[in-house]
């Protein structure tokens, strides 16, 4: 579902409301729940207003739709980010799963977040302009691999084109595992990727693997 917000307030409002909702649902049904969010500077606002929502965050798990192979201390980590902006407030009551188990070594981190991994109630997803989701980069060689709905890891390394930093990201298939999925995108720019997206399946925008699924429930929240 495409949903249009007239500014970043209500963005985030909305974006807050449904990510509660997944949340409070999955803690009514299974008595925990886990979230899975993305880096970015676009998330803090976000993240703000999580923190400070009001669930029981003892019995919810926080972890990363992707996270750049850094330290946890690097300003480029997205562990970071959650850490500083989101794990705080009421919020600073869950449980945190990072994916960088060992800073110098990238197999190992990802053999490990795939070892721990559990299926996530909620995820909220970003999208670049070149219609990237997660770290599922257009041309990446792993992307095939990224894309394979049959893929029985949920994380894997990928080696970006342009951005910097390896990456570590969730696959589709563990997307596809997802009890619910959340798009947050700004910008003329961005809903015309979307747009273009949503005519055509193509893995030049890994995003279209999401809207053209039929397995998870699928919002995406818009603002100019």
């Amino acid at each position: 579902m495409w949903i249009a917000c007239k500014n970043g307030d209500e963005h985030v409002a909305r974006l807050a409301e449904a990510i509660v909702a997944g949340l409070g649902q999955a803690l009514a049904e299974k008595g925990r729940a886990r979230l899975a969010v993305s880096g970015g500077k676009s998330p803090v606002p976000l993240f703000k207003t999580l923190a400070e929502a009001d669930l029981d965050w003892s019995r919810v798990t926080v972890t990363l739709v992707d996270e750049r192979f850094v330290p946890a201390d690097h300003p480029d980590s997205n562990e970071r980010l959650v850490r500083e902006h989101l794990l705080t407030g009421r919020a600073a009551a869950a449980r945190f799963a990072g994916l960088v188990a060992d800073p110098a070594d990238l197999e190992a981190s990802v053999a490990a977040a795939n070892r721990s991994y559990q299926a996530i109630d909620v995820v909220v997803l970003g999208m670049g302009e070149d219609g990237h989701t997660a770290s599922l980069f257009p041309a990446a060689p792993e992307l095939a691999a990224g894309l394979d709905p049959a893929n029985p890891n949920a994380y894997l390394a990928v080696t970006p084109p342009a951005a910097p930093h390896a990456r570590i990201s969730l696959t589709l298939a563990a997307l596809l595992s997802a009890g619910r999925l959340i798009l947050a995108i700004a910008g003329e720019t961005k809903k015309q990727v979307f747009e273009a997206a949503s005519a055509n399946l193509s893995a030049a925008l890994p995003i279209s693997a999401l809207i053209h699924q039929t397995k998870v429930p699928f919002d995406a929240y818009w603002t100019r």
